[in-house]
């Protein structure tokens, strides 16, 4: 089971407790090591064991000198002894979870079967619209694997056919970024606008009509470790937390948190509220996507009603003052840049996690350690507040956070 027995929570509030973002590290689980590799003391015991045995044998004390011929040569036996106990803890690791990457985590993963694969890198969607140049007297056909380019190179590829009627000018066909990953996404409507093998005897223009979404760069290793981790509860067919949770994370690898929530006076009523990397929402096309892999026949009981929603955005807006000492003057340039990246990091950090409090003492804390000397929030007020569980705490986009440098002051 992912618990703890000291902790004596789910193994998804643990992660929310002993980390600012999700940390699927498990660093709950106890470090250990199969070998000791320091090389000092390989060092000290080698020559240790050589004295010792030198003076059993000849009855004679012997210190070997640092310039040593022996003591040189001993020295090249414990730089290789070095490198072997660096291979037998590496090997020993590599059959553990909280260690294992790579293709080692794949193959200990691979002892739960095709559920726990790792999820693979996925390619951003648009919708393509073509429009003819000019009328035609016959129906036209927009083949499929039309390329059309994006900037920096980028190409997406239509998937099926577009056909275009006699009378009509243009139609509108579903296209995927030929190269796999978040580099893919955000290109604008209208980005997309030409065609790279084009051999069709009619004139045509395209322009994309959405946003490019859906990209993903395959899961990482330490996100797929806690899959894997939980992956045990997936076995289970009576709707536990962490099946949930684990079936939801399947479901893309830009899923970095899904809060569980039963529904306290619906009995049977499950609450998925799934959350994208970088604290993005997740798209009406995940959510989908979620409900579909969590509502599976052999997924749930069957009397469990599952819907899934994107967490309640919960808004606030940045306006704080922040002071330096006058000993750190000449450092004013670094600390300034340096604050302005701590409260960057603080709003992501804020909506890296549902139910995170909005909490402006560890931007406080994030400042001083930048170099600040003091902070004065004006905004949010109360610069505390607890989130529900299904509330997550964003900053407004009307406008952007005032940072501002009200000057030095004496230590």
């Amino acid at each position: 089971m992912p618990t703890t027995p000291d902790f004596g929570g789910t193994s998804s509030d643990l992660i929310k407790s002993v980390s600012s973002t999700p940390d699927y590290g498990l660093p709950f689980v106890p470090d250990i090591d199969f070998a000791v590799k320091d090389p000092t003391v390989i060092i000290a015991e080698v020559i240790a064991d050589y004295e010792s045995a030198f003076q059993t044998l000849t009855g004679i004390i012997k210190t070997l000198a640092p310039g040593d011929p022996v003591r040189l040569f001993l020295l090249v036996v414990c730089h290789w002894l070095s490198h072997q106990r660096t291979l037998i803890d590496f090997t020993g690791k590599m059959n553990l979870l909280k260690y294992a990457h790579g293709d080692y985590l794949d193959n200990l993963a691979a002892l739960h079967g095709d559920r726990a694969l790792r999820l693979q890198a996925q390619a951003a969607m648009t919708t393509l619209r073509f429009t003819l140049t000019a009328a035609l007297a016959f129906s036209a056909t927009i083949p499929a694997g039309t390329l059309c380019q994006a900037p920096d190179g980028i190409s997406f590829q239509t998937l099926t056919d577009g056909f275009i009627p006699t009378g009509s000018t243009e139609v509108d066909v579903t296209a995927q970024a030929v190269v796999a990953g978040v580099i893919g996404n955000n290109f604008t409507p209208g980005q997309i606008n030409s065609i790279i093998n084009w051999n069709q005897p009619f004139g045509v223009n395209v322009v994309n009509t959405t946003l490019t979404t859906g990209g993903a760069d395959a899961e990482t290793d330490d996100q797929y470790r806690y899959r894997v981790w939980l992956a045990i509860e997936s076995y289970s067919t009576c709707g536990p937390h962490d099946a949930y949770e684990f079936w939801a994370l399947s479901a893309d690898p830009d899923i970095i948190q899904c809060v569980v929530h039963s529904a306290p006076e619906i009995a049977g009523e499950v609450w998925l509220y799934p959350l994208m990397r970088e604290g993005q929402l997740p798209s009406p096309e995940v959510l989908a996507l979620v409900l579909a892999t969590c509502s599976a026949n052999t997924r749930r009981p069957i009397t469990d009603y599952v819907s899934v929603f994107a967490p309640t955005v919960v808004t606030y807006a940045l306006n704080m003052d922040y002071y330096v000492s006058q000993n750190n003057e000449v450092l004013l340039a670094t600390i300034q840049a340096n604050v302005q990246q701590a409260v960057a990091d603080w709003i992501l950090w804020q909506r890296s996690y549902v139910s995170r409090d909005l909490n402006c003492d560890e931007l406080r804390k994030r400042c001083l350690e930048a170099g600040a000397k003091r902070i004065v929030v004006h905004s949010p007020t109360p610069d505390f507040q607890v989130m529900n569980y299904n509330q997550l705490a964003c900053h407004t986009d009307t406008t952007a956070p005032i940072i501002n440098f009200a000057g030095l002051e004496e230590p």
